[in-house]
């Protein structure tokens, strides 16, 4: 019999047992729990609360069920005791390979029909960020990924082993080890299903895309040549695995092959482009100070094309007038992104040696040229690659990246950023860069933006420019601009992704801007001028919470999906919520609450209190009573009835799982509702206008600088009140 004639029957046998029927229906109501209780990814974007999740659960359930499937299948002829009888008319490895096949061929068309069956409601949760192109990436890569990387685990095992029960007892083991703290911290140590920290919804995925995609590539090549080198200790004439070994090794090519594939994967791992190399002992690291006191810059041009948004590479070239004042040679050092290679340096048009000292450190590296002792040098790098993340990020997959949706790049890992040499003059030393962009996407960057060419065929050329700095930070995207009135003539920008347009015009735009006027009018403004306006611009979900850096600040996608909107903590309505955001923008970013005696005390309860006395302008003081100080009342004495508050000690005996999730609880509660009611009693006490002027005092405090943090001590003796006469019970 044939190859095609015996994989028909065996498939058609497959088709006929329950057991594989159970495995399928299994895999198939696994992504529930994903939408529930099972949440692989620490993301709360809608994709992988909507997609992610579901898919990797039905990944790591397919594992263990195709697993033990294929250990039914080849383990029945020995349960069967008709192990000699087939032997006399099938080979055993042509047998074994037929019988992988066929579990594997039930693998993809189980992973079809779920992606067939979940894709409606996953089309109606995701609604405007859905993306038909990340759906079927998440049922290729995630949930495929465990059937076929389990079926090839178990049958490797089974064919060394011999056992049944020791193959059982091994796959739990590598189930169990893969989820693992030590294996969740690397992306190529997750073998079933890959590493996945979140999915973005409006900038692309497509870090994630690619590591998985590697690191299946890699397992297949480690699994599939430990598999082939398997097939060799397959029992036949009664002898046992090294009879069975010995006797198939002297036909070369199943060895040669196996062999080959191991070392492929080995290679592959050992070389993969995603994550640097920096050492794990990174903060005790001393980083030499390269500081020139000879060596000055006048002007930085950066020219950047990116060359692939399928790999996310790129390439450019770095100028730099540079003055000599030593008269003689002089070392420079210039740091640029790991996973960037320098192809040629030259100064005054001359080539000029340089090394690599590949000294990896927070996915940078540095290197080192000699300049000429020429007066002026105009100094020319160019250079390329894959921007790489810092490995203590691996776990998040977050830095800087390139996609066809989104693009984020800053300092060196835009560009190598020269190592010592001050600006000539600070304030108005120049610096430039030009990249051309897909016309659809929209720059947003520390500098100056203006657009420079449409070239006609879907691109667009930029030139941005900033002064006394040699580092721009760029992002791109699908941008809808937004000029946000303050009412204060502080001029802030507001850069938001097209597929929440309709959302925020929905009423939510001027909310922000009210919160704007709120909190300048109030706390003091956020001091930017017309040149350099204040631009608050929507980041990617793997750029996980906010910065601000200079003249711009980010918020996480997050704070815009249906989740974050829905939050009661934050407010009653989703524009409310987004007004909560903006309001972040002075408390947290541009000031901090924290108090190393109350881990409690934080910027959410400022943040909750202005949006109440927002709201309480805007809908008046019934609207806020019911949706806002009832409710902290109402949450804090709950919280205070709860019987693992009024007894601690049962916590200990609770699992963990259930005692987290209590403690979680609790210190939301405290953040959000009991800090705002803390801040609500005080100003009962105090006055609502005392009390804005106590906060204004605190805010331009710490914003001047004269402070690092305003603590609980702070805020209650500017009051002049104690924290019992404000508990918040």
């Amino acid at each position: 019999m044939n190859a095609s004639s015996l994989f028909r029957v065996e498939f058609g046998r497959l088709m006929r047992n329950r057991l594989a029927w159970l495995a399928a229906a299994l895999t198939a109501l696994a992504p529930i729990a994903g939408y529930s209780f099972y949440h692989p990814t620490f993301g709360d974007s809608m994709g992988a609360l909507y997609l992610a999740n579901p898919m990797l659960t039905g990944g790591m359930a397919g594992t263990l069920l195709f697993a033990l499937l294929i250990l039914a299948a080849l383990d029945q002829p020995a349960r069967s005791g008709t192990a000699a009888l087939i032997e006399t008319i099938i080979p055993p490895v042509k047998m074994h390979a037929i019988r992988l096949l066929a579990v594997l061929s039930l693998a993809v068309l189980t992973s079809l029909a779920i992606g067939i069956l979940y894709l409606p409601y996953t089309m109606w949760k995701l609604n405007i960020v859905f993306s038909f192109s990340d759906y079927w990436l998440a049922v290729l890569l995630f949930l495929l990924s465990g059937p076929v990387m389990g079926t090839l685990a178990a049958a490797m095992a089974i064919q060394i082993t011999g056992r049944l029960d020791v193959s059982v007892l091994a796959l739990l083991a590598a189930v169990i080890f893969s989820r693992s703290r030590w294996c969740s911290q690397y992306f190529l140590a997750h073998w079933n299903i890959p590493l996945v920290s979140t999915l973005s919804d409006a900038f692309g995925s497509a870090v994630v895309w690619r590591t998985a995609f590697y690191s299946r590539l890699v397992w297949l090549c480690l699994l599939g040549g430990g598999w082939l080198l398997s097939l060799l200790c397959v029992r036949q004439y009664g002898k046992g695995a090294a009879g069975s070994l010995i006797h198939r090794i002297k036909r070369p090519v199943l060895p040669i092959f196996s062999i080959l594939l191991l070392l492929l994967g080995a290679v592959l791992w050992n070389r993969q482009p995603f994550i640097d190399h920096c050492p794990e002992d990174w903060i005790s690291m001393e980083t030499a100070d390269r500081f020139h006191e000879h060596l000055t810059t006048e002007s930085t041009s950066l020219s950047v094309t990116i060359d692939s948004f399928l790999m996310g590479t790129l390439s450019g070239e770095a100028s730099w007038q540079i003055r000599n004042n030593s008269g003689s040679p002089q070392e420079l050092y210039f740091n640029l992104n790991s996973g960037y290679r320098v192809r040629s340096i030259t100064a005054n048009g001359e080539p000029l040696p340089f090394e690599d000292l590949k000294n990896d450190y927070i996915a940078s590296r540095e290197l080192r040229c000699t300049l000429p002792a020429d007066e002026e040098i105009s100094l020319v790098i160019t250079y390329g690659g894959m921007p790489r993340i810092w490995n203590a990020q691996e776990r998040e997959l977050s830095g800087n990246y390139i996609s066809s949706r989104g693009i984020y790049l800053a300092s060196h890992h835009l560009a190598p950023t020269v190592a010592g040499c001050a600006p000539v003059e600070d304030e108005d030393t120049p610096v430039t860069l030009t990249i051309t962009l897909p016309a659809a996407m929209t720059p947003v960057s520390t500098g100056s933006p203006k657009q420079l060419s449409d070239n006609r065929d879907g691109t667009v050329s930029w030139v941005i420019t900033d002064q006394g700095t040699e580092r721009i930070q760029l992002f791109a995207g699908d941008y809808v601009y937004k000029e946000l009135a303050t009412g204060s003539g502080m001029p802030i920008q507001f850069y938001y992704s097209k597929k929440y347009q309709s959302r925020l015009e929905n009423g939510a735009l001027e909310l922000m801007e009210q919160a704007i006027a709120y909190c300048t009018s109030h706390y003091g403004p956020r001091s930017f001028t017309e040149d350099k306006p204040f631009k608050i611009v929507q980041l990617t979900a793997f750029q996980f919470g906010g910065f601000a850096n200079r003249s711009i600040s980010g918020m996480g996608e997050t704070y815009f999906s249906d989740e974050n909107l829905g939050n009661p903590d934050k407010g009653p309505a989703s524009a409310e919520v987004l007004a909560h955001e903006i309001i972040h923008q002075w408390w947290g970013l541009g000031a901090t609450l924290y108090d190393p005696e109350d881990e409690d005390w934080n910027d959410e309860g400022i943040t909750v209190y202005t949006t109440y006395r927002l709201m309480r302008e805007i809908m008046g003081e019934d609207y806020a009573r019911e949706n806002y100080t009832d409710k902290w009342k109402a949450v804090m004495e709950d919280q205070h009835a709860s019987f693992y508050q009024r007894h601690p000690e049962y916590l200990d005996r609770l699992p963990k799982r259930y005692s987290n999730e209590i403690l979680a609880s609790e210190s939301s509660a405290n953040w959000y509702d009991g800090n705002a009611l803390m801040i609500y009693r005080a100003a009962e006490k105090a006055g609502p206008q005392k009390i804005d002027e106590i906060w204004s005092e605190l805010y331009t405090r710490q914003a001047s600088g004269s402070s690092d943090m305003i603590t609980l001590k702070d805020f209650l003796d500017a009051c002049g009140l104690k924290k019992g006469e404000v508990e918040r019970e």
